[in-house]
């Protein structure tokens, strides 16, 4: 397999998760008016989440793959763990798609709600309340293997520990605030990130 097979599969999939969000985006900033975003405090912290995802998912692995300049950080992997990294990179693609699909209008890469917003609990969110963020763990967990270099390869790790740690606390807040008792139930019988 040649060298850069497995890098290139990381870009294809960069490009794949920002063309499942592209429409949504544009949909969103033509139609901001109607979503009520998050208060000023919970802007700090989506900006660091932000922030920590773009330099673990992009950029890092981008200069990695792009320039020499990480290069003295590399590592070998044996064939199977990049195929197996390969496979879960593809169901994290999946995943992805299939829960942005679902959610169609109803995704916002901020926290906020929109006007007349209905929760969704049908498709993958039957099985787990932030597929998305599933996706993602999966991605990270596949990154190491993808792009075997040291701060690359790690990089998604620290992404999604912040997307854990600071961003999945607040949207389920947000949740509970938006729809109540529902959610609290959604909450009851769909696990977090797993399925119960």
């Amino acid at each position: 397999m040649p060298p850069q097979f497995f890098p290139t599969l990381y870009i294809t999939g960069l490009v794949l998760a920002e063309g499942l969000r592209f429409p949504r985006r544009l949909a969103r900033f033509r139609n901001r008016q109607d979503w009520q975003p998050a208060s000023r405090s919970d802007r700090y912290s989506e900006r660091v989440v932000l922030g920590g995802v773009i330099m673990g998912i992009w950029v890092l692995p981008l200069v990695y793959i792009l320039s020499p300049w990480l290069e003295n950080y590399n590592y070998q992997l044996p064939a199977w763990l990049s195929w197996s990294a390969t496979a879960i990179f593809l169901v994290g693609l999946m995943i992805r798609w299939s829960a942005q699909r679902t959610l169609d209008r109803s995704w916002s890469f901020t926290l906020e709600t929109s006007q007349g917003q209905q929760l969704i609990t049908n498709g993958v969110f039957s099985f787990t309340r932030h597929p998305i963020y599933l996706s993602l763990i999966f991605w990270a967990a596949a990154q190491p293997g993808l792009l075997q270099n040291y701060f690359a390869g790690l990089s998604g790790l620290a992404a999604v520990f912040l997307v854990w740690l600071v961003r999945v606390p607040r949207e389920e807040q947000l949740m509970i605030e938006a729809f109540g008792d529902c959610y609290l139930d959604y909450m009851a019988r769909t696990g977090r990130f797993f399925p119960k």
